[in-house]
């Protein structure tokens, strides 16, 4: 029988983003039997792809963590021995199993000869028939001491991670080392249901479908007998030592994101440009934000005051917040980030709020449209698709506030270079006046219709972006605009 992997991990096997594959498919150059890749397949369509080739992948990998920020604790480590030895374990039950089948093939060589043997037909026929069978189990022989590469990496790549498959969603992410599941989810971009993220409150509580996990540290919530029964864990204290299904709530929209309050401490303060502050927070281990891209929350200090701040990062990453802040003689809080603040001052946080979010079940490429500062919005959208990766294409068009380059250009740049099916066009200033001709020379399709536009820009480019939308006939519902 054919060996099929899933799409995600064919995807790594060979080096690319789910998109890439995805465009294949799509194109008919790969065929795929209820959601998987024959590995044969693949091979024809990466001769070259080696473990060792899977850089790219590699590179893209480390600018998303760069971006977010990610602390160097949630690095993929190696299994731990428990969780490796269970995966050589099973590897070694499919290695039985293969090793059965040709010894099989090979009785079955030979007791076809025996018969063929015994038939009273004509002699040529026999000695025909009898060289063909000669000449196929020497190719057979032969294949014995090829070494297969692709199978050989892509068992590596089973021994080093397990894939979790989440229903009822059939979304798909990696357990790498004795990471939690529920820490492995949220770093696929799954919007995972949690809250202390420790043992205690049970919010993160799943039931293990078919696998087999290991619990990985104690935990005071109780589950009962009943919910144990039929296989109940809590996702922060389980990983997976094999490949795992799971039944698990997922927030569906920003109304099942609870609000929170939470304090931050400064990490650090940054300053691309005279016009902008990044500024880096990081929550209490057991106290993460939870909330979906794009969305905002309220800063304040006390005797300071507050001011209500777009999520510049991805929630992959929630204990490390980023937020980009216009400065503004106007903005007491901005102000003093800027003159007063220091390492590890507290900030109160309250929050999520907002509905400009990643519609995940829209199958369309993206296309974000960030005017200046309302980049900070765009950024943790894109960075979350790219968490999913499942969008064929992203394309990204910044319009500067001044003559200027945007204040992040080389990060943007450097998605550009590092991703296959993302594509960065910044702009001019003076592009606010016709932005739709620029959409319309630079989109990688004469078919607008077929994107989800996510636009953050000043109250006055909504107007042109409604024009565009109306020309090219788009949905209002693939056109989300957030007021900056």
């Amino acid at each position: 029988m054919a060996r099929r992997i899933s799409l995600s991990r064919a995807a790594r096997l060979v080096g690319v983003k789910r998109g890439v594959l995805q465009q294949k498919i799509r194109a008919g150059q790969l065929q795929t039997f209820e959601g998987e890749i024959v590995l044969a397949d693949l091979l024809q369509s990466y001769p070259n792809a080696q473990i060792e080739d899977s850089s790219m992948l590699e590179r893209v990998e480390q600018i998303i963590e760069q971006a977010s920020f990610i602390n160097a604790d949630n690095v993929a480590r190696k299994p731990d021995n428990l969780a490796l030895g269970s995966r050589i374990m099973a590897l070694g039950k499919d290695l039985s199993q293969q090793q059965r089948l040709v010894s099989g093939y090979r009785r079955l060589l030979r007791d076809l000869r025996h018969e063929i043997e015994q038939l009273d037909v004509g002699r040529g026929s026999l000695e025909t028939l009898t060289q063909w069978l000669e000449n196929a189990e020497a190719t057979l022989l032969a294949d014995d001491d090829t070494i297969d590469q692709p199978f050989i990496n892509e068992t590596f790549l089973r021994v080093m991670t397990a894939q979790a498959t989440v229903i009822p969603s059939g979304h798909e992410f990696f357990v790498e080392g004795a990471d939690s599941i529920l820490e492995a989810g949220l770093r696929g971009g799954l919007a995972l249901n949690y809250g202390c993220s420790n043992g205690n409150c049970g919010l993160c509580k799943m039931r293990l479908v078919s696998g087999e996990t290991r619990k990985t540290r104690h935990h005071d919530y109780t589950l009962t007998e009943a919910e144990k029964g039929i296989g109940y864990i809590l996702g922060c204290c389980h990983t997976a030592v094999s490949d795992v299904v799971l039944e698990a709530d997922e927030a569906q929209g920003t109304a099942d994101i609870p609000t929170q309050t939470i304090a931050l401490r400064l990490k650090r303060i940054e300053r691309p440009n005279e016009d902008v502050l990044i500024v880096s927070t990081r929550t209490p281990r057991t106290s993460r934000l939870r909330f979906l891209a794009g969305q905002r929350a309220t800063l304040s200090v006390d005797q300071i005051g507050s001011a209500f701040y777009p999520i510049a990062s991805c929630p992959c990453d929630d204990m490390n917040l980023q937020f980009h802040i216009a400065v503004n003689a106007d903005d007491a809080l901005a102000n003093y980030l800027l003159d007063s603040a220091r390492t590890n001052d507290q900030l109160m946080l309250e929050g999520p709020s907002g509905a400009f979010v990643l519609n995940e079940n829209s199958p369309r490429a993206l296309v974000f449209i960030a005017e200046g500062i309302g980049f900070a919005s765009v950024k943790g959208l894109i960075e979350h698709a790219m968490a999913l990766d499942s969008a064929e294409q992203i394309s990204l068009f910044w319009i500067a506030d001044v003559d200027q380059p945007p204040y992040l250009n080389n990060l943007c740049r450097a998605w550009n270079d590092a991703l296959d099916n993302f594509s960065y066009c910044p702009l001019p200033a003076t592009a606010r006046h016709n932005l739709g001709d620029h959409l319309d020379a630079q989109l990688p399709t004469q078919d607008p219709a077929g994107f989800d536009f996510y636009i953050c820009a000043n109250e006055s480019l909504r107007a042109q972006c409604e024009e565009y939308a109306l020309r090219h006939e788009i949905p209002a519902s693939q056109f989300m605009f957030e007021t900056i």
